[in-house]
């Protein structure tokens, strides 16, 4: 597959759709929501990797993530990690 500059407009080459995600089970690990502040995106870690939903590695912000990981059925902890400097208006 080559990626032209198209691609790289909308986020990428298409994807094939991932299968749906399974119901949730009392033991299934919980997504770790994660600011990288110094790039602004918010990803969701879960068994220390980052987890691809719905396509997607990476969120521009906080509420799309969530309502990705909702559609798709990964819990998500309420507690979450902010990384690099916040509150920095250099990038």
């Amino acid at each position: 597959m080559t990626i032209n500059d198209r691609d790289l407009d909308r986020r990428g080459p298409p994807r094939p759709p991932s299968a749906p995600a399974p119901a949730p089970t009392p033991d299934a690990p919980m997504g770790r929501i994660i600011e990288m502040a110094f790039t602004g995106l918010w990803v969701i870690r879960r068994r220390g990797a980052l987890t691809e939903v719905g396509g997607q590695l990476y969120w521009p912000d906080r509420a799309s993530l969530e309502r990705a990981a909702a559609e798709a059925g990964v819990q998500l902890s309420d507690v979450v990690v902010h990384t690099g400097r916040l509150g920095s208006s250099r990038r």
